[in-house]
């Protein structure tokens, strides 16, 4: 069963059990075919919680827990605006951040700052610029940015799409490829 449709089916964009098992399975495939799945993402758990307002949120330096809303309100105002946003989306980007979380010493490093413009727990936001943000959400701080370029990148199969192929997002394109390697090799700093 294809989580689109699971959606698709369903106008008001509720999140069911079976649907997020199925973007679970895709994803997590994805993640062994890529090099990022390791013990420390295994131990990640997803659960799906009654409601919020995000589409789907991860606790970062808690018990690293993603959560999926079955009632999301940003999905709600999709409906009303006609946009769609996909479940298999919405967790490659919340596993960017659990790959953050699970991988600090990796993240609190010069190289990622130099890269993405700042700490990834900086919260400063720039000014999106498609230059060098994939989306006017990643311009929201560093922590968005990777996680946003992290499910293109899954999503992608690790190739970046013609549309980005600009100088600043290919280099954090290549961060995210090295962090793939960094994670097969078990290193925690660079």
């Amino acid at each position: 069963m294809n989580p689109l449709r699971a959606l698709a089916d369903n106008p008001l964009r509720l999140v069911n059990l079976k649907a997020l098992q199925v973007a679970y399975d895709l994803v997590v495939e994805e993640f062994e075919q890529l090099g990022f799945y390791d013990d420390r993402l295994y131990q990640v758990e997803v659960y799906l919680v009654p409601v919020s307002w995000a589409y789907g949120f991860q606790r970062y330096g808690g018990d690293r827990s993603i959560n999926i809303p079955a009632v999301s309100g940003s999905h709600l105002l999709d409906v009303f605006r006609g946009e769609r946003t996909d479940l298999c989306d919405v967790l490659r980007h919340e596993y960017g951040h659990a790959v953050a979380d699970t991988h600090r010493g990796l993240m609190r490093s010069r190289r990622f700052s130099s890269v993405f413009g700042g700490s990834h727990e900086s919260g400063h936001s720039r000014e999106y610029d498609p230059d060098e943000h994939v989306t006017v959400y990643a311009a929201t701080n560093p922590s968005e940015d990777f996680a946003e370029l992290f499910y293109l990148y899954l999503r992608n199969q690790g190739q970046l799409p013609r549309c980005y192929n600009k100088p600043r997002i290919r280099t954090k394109w290549q961060f995210i490829r090295d962090l793939s390697w960094a994670i097969q090799q078990g290193r925690r700093r660079w």
